[in-house]
């Protein structure tokens, strides 16, 4: 196959006399990249992983203080339902600790679990439980924060 535009007219134009011209693909400066080794991964934990981290560690403390003092105040049984509800986000808290040394699977686990556990909090809220609205709140602030750019790159950097 033949090439569809002829060249055209006149000699080649070169806007800066004296320097070479270069006809081939445009050449990335280095900028960011370094030199020639694609992009450079974060040294350090990013804010946003580090503040979903902060919002799991604090809302599962909250969730078991709450329940070891629902069991005087209250019942056992209502202490245990409020741990059975709260299960994702106890379980995403636990798996905070891992965010320094794991994967993505983990970054994409969490977000699934804080899904489930918007889920179960909008139910504990439609039933006129205001308990209910801080892990909603919670759930949804380490969707948005895990789900950003910067939390996925952190994820998925290379390991040594």
């Amino acid at each position: 196959m033949s090439n569809q535009f002829p060249p055209p007219p006149g000699p080649p134009h070169n806007p800066q006399s004296g320097l070479p011209s270069y006809t081939g693909p445009a050449q990335d400066p280095g900028g960011a990249y370094g030199y020639g080794y694609g992009p450079v991964p974060p040294q350090q934990m990013p804010g946003v992983v580090r503040a979903a981290q902060i919002v799991l560690w604090v809302l599962g403390g909250l969730t078991i203080l709450g329940s070891i003092s629902a069991i005087f105040i209250v019942n056992p049984e209502t202490a245990g339902a409020a741990l059975g509800v709260n299960v994702c986000l106890l379980v995403s808290a636990g798996m905070a600790f891992r965010y320094g040394t794991v994967g993505n699977g983990i970054r994409v686990t969490c977000i699934v679990l804080m899904s489930v556990q918007i889920a179960f909090a909008l139910g504990g809220a439609a039933s006129g439980n205001p308990a209910g609205l801080l892990p909603l709140l919670a759930a949804i602030a380490v969707v948005v924060l895990l789900s950003q750019g910067a939390a996925g790159a952190w994820f998925k950097r290379p390991r040594a």
